[in-house]
């Protein structure tokens, strides 16, 4: 535990968004919070989302209370707090993947307008679990973007010959986390291009989707190429990429619109990591990428 940071952790899996709502009341008032109050009440409320290890890691496995974060967006999430003063104290609330976009009635309208329920009540002041900005999300939330990414297919070893382009995802089986972006692209593909021949999607958090791949289980499963990176070199044996299938993106994190003053702190902060090469950002991403951040969004810009 870095010194000067108190953890108080509360799980969103098997907790009803209600009790996280009420358990976000107690800690102040329920509703959304400004820069000014989150340096107020010297506490910044963070959602952590889980879907791979390349993200974060709470431990024990299963916990709800009392769990300890560790990986690289809690280490940024860290960096971060730290320069809106030494007695700012994080709250990290550990939620289901959807749950950050659910309404007050516990659900996800994707093409409906409003403030997530977790943000509108002050139980969280940000999300930072490396959101993907798309159409149905800025209906919801504003976004400051942290590093630009793409989409990667990952297939078994023994399979790559089978998948040469786009093309060959066609009725093949797959799995993505609900309300993820790679299972809104297969959407639109099924609605699209493999109208014909539809992709059977599988929901799945996406650390077990590629392990149901490296087994065999799966055809194919997508994820951005920072979790690609990892999954292969830090994880499974029997996965490779084979190809991108989105264009260039924005990864960053979510906010209530209103929050301009919160977006524009985190955006001198990635601003300035971005161009010191001894920062924590930077440090973090040589960590536990092998490279730099700098380094892995030039990478990502000359991915053909």
């Amino acid at each position: 535990m870095e010194t000067g940071y108190r953890q108080t952790v509360v799980m969103g899996g098997g907790v009803s968004l209600l009790s996280l709502l009420v358990l976000g009341g107690l800690l102040g008032p329920a509703q959304a919070r400004s820069l000014a109050e989150i340096r107020q009440t010297m506490e910044l409320r963070v959602c952590l989302a889980y879907l791979r290890p390349s993200s974060f890691v709470a431990t024990p496995p299963g916990c709800r209370d009392d769990c300890t974060f560790s990986g690289p967006v809690y280490e940024d999430v860290v960096a971060f707090a730290a320069t809106l003063g030494q007695d700012i104290q994080l709250k990290l609330l550990r939620v289901g993947w959807d749950e950050q976009f659910y309404n007050q009635d516990g659900k996800t309208e994707r093409e409906a307008s409003y403030t997530p329920a977790l943000l509108a009540s002050g139980t969280c002041d940000v999300y930072p679990s490396k959101l993907g900005k798309n159409a149905w999300r800025l209906k919801k939330l504003d976004f400051v973007t942290m590093y630009p990414n793409r989409m990667m297919v990952l297939v078994n070893k023994a399979r790559k010959a089978q998948f040469q382009t786009p093309a060959d995802l066609a009725g093949k089986v797959a799995a993505a986390t609900k309300d993820s972006t790679q299972h809104t692209w297969l959407q639109e593909q099924n609605s699209s291009v493999y109208a014909a021949h539809p992709v059977h999607i599988l929901d799945m958090i996406q650390d077990e989707a590629i392990k149901a791949v490296d087994t065999g289980e799966l055809d194919f499963t997508l994820a951005y190429a920072d979790a690609a990176i990892w999954a292969t070199r830090r994880q499974f044996k029997n996965i490779v990429i084979v190809f991108p299938v989105s264009p260039i993106e924005e990864i960053g994190w979510a906010f209530r619109k209103e929050d301009t003053d919160l977006q524009a702190a985190v955006q001198a902060f990635f601003e300035a990591q971005r161009a010191d090469p001894d920062s924590a950002l930077n440090g973090v991403w040589k960590k536990y990428f092998g490279m730099p951040l700098s380094q892995f969004i030039t990478l990502i810009t000359t991915i053909k």
